[in-house]
């Protein structure tokens, strides 16, 4: 875990509460919540966030959201923190001074709430530039500390884009599935992608989650330009929300020639096959012998079998895009496994990874080594069968 701190930011305030769960503290993450006069935020750059706003140019870059925003501060700025939701501050560390009422920031980023940061500072530019008098109000902040970085990109991840139920709702309703409904349905007939809110009958398949899996399991020819392979799928078993925002960009985008096309086509080919690997290995036999604990959340028992928990099958999944491939003859992608790999041998270096993280599925799951590990598992598998 990184504990370097970098940049420096204080922030006076007006008051701030320390509301940490205790989950948080084992962790050594904590949050807080404060008030701090406006022109405070303008101190905090927007390197974690995921949109950058600036209003240099304000014209036709400003939307009706910038707007309304903009309407709030110059018309009622005693009214801001309740219309507006407040901002998301990331840091590696913070020290509270209560005697001088300043917090000292390390590292720290606005996550959620660049384009109200513009707001404000278009605001008390155009307040220095015509010389009036800028109203006086305060901000509401969340500051979240999480001392690792690549876990503060995550967090400001899962933030901007947690996956709401009317996402899936509005996706579906525009058609987004309808063709890999059809193609998963031809391995699933008895089943269907959940399309909507309402969609919770027996009959209805998780589409989140089934997308979690179609990126764990992409092959390495289709990951995205700036994501590492390991990145990718790792980023697949924490992150249900961007796995369907990049699903939605690909089907935008299926007409383009591109990569981007090229992946969409891959989902479609391999949603009915991927959602029959994660079931099969999620209940596999294997699984039987390995001293798996229902306790530690490792496992759970369903009509009498065993139901493995994601942060183990998860790694297993990425091990296994070294199996999917373009059949050159449909040019449609498949799995294609080698007659010398042996499922028993991915179940048993699991387990071993799984002893590696403490016992703790959810530790795997996260962890680059865990999945560099299988994933050398199919490689070799490969290599053989190719010799």
């Amino acid at each position: 875990m990184s504990q370097d701190h970098g940049a420096v930011v204080r922030l006076s305030y007006r008051k701030i509460r320390d509301v940490s769960t205790p989950e948080e503290e084992k962790n050594s993450a904590a949050t807080y919540f404060a008030v701090v006069p406006a022109p405070e935020i303008l101190k905090i750059g927007t390197e974690g966030n995921l949109r950058s706003y600036i209003p240099a140019h304000p014209g036709k870059k400003r939307s009706l959201v910038h707007k309304a925003i903009g309407e709030t501060i110059a018309n009622k700025p005693d009214r801001f923190s309740q219309f507006n939701s407040g901002f998301l501050v990331g840091a590696s560390k913070v020290v509270v001074d209560d005697q001088k009422k300043i917090v000292t920031l390390w590292d720290a980023s606005i996550n959620n709430g660049a384009q109200s940061q513009g707001e404000v500072d278009l605001y008390f530019t155009q307040c220095k530039e015509t010389d009036a008098e800028p109203n006086d109000f305060n901000v509401r902040v969340e500051i979240s500390v999480e001392p690792d970085a690549p876990t503060r990109t995550e967090i400001a991840i899962a933030r901007n884009t947690t996956t709401r139920i009317q996402d899936l709702s509005q996706a579906g309703k525009r058609g987004y599935f309808d063709e890999i409904d059809t193609e998963f349905q031809k391995l699933h007939p008895r089943y269907k992608l959940a399309r909507s809110e309402t969609d919770i009958g027996d009959e209805f398949i998780n589409t989140r989650l089934l997308l979690q899996v179609l990126w764990a399991m992409m092959p390495d020819a289709l990951m995205p330009e700036g994501r590492t392979s390991i990145e990718a799928r790792m980023k697949a078993y924490k992150n249900a929300a961007q796995c369907l925002a990049d699903f939605e960009h690909a089907y935008l985008k299926r007409n383009s020639g591109g990569t981007d096309a090229g992946r969409y086509r891959y989902f479609c080919d391999m949603a009915g096959e991927a959602w029959r690997v994660y079931t099969h290995w999620r209940s596999h036999s294997a699984w039987e012998g390995q001293y798996l604990r229902a306790d530690a959340k490792q496992i759970r028992r369903k009509s009498g079998e065993i139901v493995v928990a994601d942060g183990l099958v998860f790694p297993a999944l990425a091990a296994l895009s070294n199996f999917v491939k373009k059949n050159e003859g449909s040019g449609k992608w498949q799995m294609t496994v080698p007659g010398v790999f042996r499922e028993e041998h991915l179940v048993e270096a699991a387990r071993r990874q799984l002893k590696q993280h403490s016992g703790k599925p959810m530790l795997m799951g996260r962890s680059g080594a865990a999945y560099e590990a299988l994933m050398l598992l199919t490689e070799m598998a490969n290599q053989y069968a190719n010799a």
